[in-house]
């Protein structure tokens, strides 16, 4: 499995980087954040510069079902402009084909073999036996029949935007898997849409295991390419899972899908600066929580060992000023990169299950020693989360009798 940077407003040069220190492998473009002229130059530029990365187009075609979305630049695009507000009435089968069709032939004939897949539309639901998840499935056996008929083509990716909500019920998970696996594409790009804009590392565990499942059964037993959108810390448990590709960026809205990203903003104060820590398996306040782990004389223990880390060596609040959003960026992609490796670079799935446990425990140790130390954490950076995560692997491997 592989990094990719899911991006967003604010890209800078941070995917060049990403890319050059070989910590991301790839990217999903944001056409609502990006000029449509600048996004198609940037994925042209990609493609000739790192013509071995993952660069993918995000269509994000299931921004039209909702009522004056914050929708930025995508109604500069053909396939999405005029579509806002769409209901359950403006999914008949012709009009699911014209949009399947304006929005597949605008990325093959644009992006070509710059992009390393082309994506369905797709739209949002909450649950795998409501009607939005029929309109779904519809949706993806049209851009199957639509992308056979493309002229040498990039491989199809079924996207699918699904509410976390979704996976409480076992037996709806197991129908829908049933649905999808008659479907002859190349994978699936999948989102989760999580209840709260808030950060919050962990999904509830009963429902993530079953997710985490539902990626097994789609690579592991049938062999699709797997890439999950707006991962983050979750990379780690759904490469164990045997997902292909995990995506995260740089603001929250972009570790963390809600809707809450095209819905108005209510502005906020700019959020305090943090540290992505491989031991502890979570992004640390800089100031006070990583200071008071220096304080105690145990700042080595938690640093992931980026080249980064020298701005904070002689003490993380006087580097605090230094520790700039990019740089916080590259910090995070080099440490889910190598969470990753040291996944990627065993042998067997269960082997991979084991080191992710063993990850988990050590961070709570280590949580422990730092807590008798007097070293105390917010609700949003842990431990909490990690009992979650355990809880959330012992019912994956229930459900595949690992």
């Amino acid at each position: 499995m592989s990094i990719l940077a899911q991006c967003g407003y604010g890209r800078g040069g941070k995917i060049e980087r990403g890319l050059c220190d070989g910590i991301v492998h790839g990217a999903i473009m944001s056409p609502r954040d990006e000029r449509k002229d600048r996004l198609e130059q940037t994925i042209h530029e990609l493609g000739v510069s790192h013509p071995n990365a993952s660069i993918m187009f995000d269509p994000q075609f299931y921004a039209a079902t909702l009522n004056s979305p914050r929708d930025g630049h995508l109604s500069e695009f053909n396939y999405y402009n005029n579509n806002n507000g769409l209901g359950r009435t403006h999914f008949s089968g012709t009009r699911i084909q014209s949009y399947v069709r304006e929005c597949l032939d605008y990325q093959h004939r644009i992006f070509g073999s710059n992009v390393a897949y082309l994506i369905s539309p797709t739209i949002f639901f909450d649950a795998f036996r409501d009607s939005w998840s029929q309109i779904a499935l519809n949706m993806a056996v049209e851009s199957m029949d639509y992308h056979s008929s493309l002229n040498s083509p990039q491989p199809l990716l079924i996207s699918l935007v699904i509410s976390e909500t979704a996976f409480q019920t076992m037996d709806a998970v197991e129908e829908f898997l049933d649905a999808l696996t008659e479907i002859d594409a190349q994978g699936f790009y999948i989102i989760i849409r999580r209840n709260s804009a808030s950060v919050q590392n962990a999904m509830e565990s009963a429902p993530f295991g079953r997710f985490m499942y539902f990626c097994h059964v789609l690579t592991t037993i049938n062999e699709y390419d797997v890439i999950v959108g707006y991962s983050d810390w979750h990379s780690f448990l759904l490469e164990a899972a045997g997902v292909t590709h995990t995506a995260t960026g740089w603001y929250q809205n972009l570790r963390q899908f809600s809707l809450a990203r095209f819905q108005p903003s209510s502005g906020g104060r700019r959020p305090l600066k943090r540290y992505s820590s491989v031991p502890l398996l979570s992004c640390s306040l800089i100031n006070p929580e990583l200071q008071d782990i220096h304080l105690a004389n145990l700042l080595s223990r938690v640093l992931s060992g980026s080249n980064h880390d020298a701005i904070l060596l002689n003490g993380p609040a006087s580097g605090e000023p230094n520790w700039t959003d990019e740089i916080s960026c590259l910090a995070h992609w080099y440490s889910l990169n190598a969470i990753s490796q040291r996944l990627s670079g065993l042998p067997t799935q269960i082997a991979r299950i084991q080191e992710a446990e063993r990850l988990m425990q050590n961070a709570l140790t280590l949580y422990a020693q730092l807590g008798r130390q007097n070293v105390s954490f917010s609700p949003m950076t842990g431990p909490d989360h990690i009992r979650e995560w355990q809880d959330s692997l012992q019912e994956f491997r229930a459900l595949v009798g690992l």
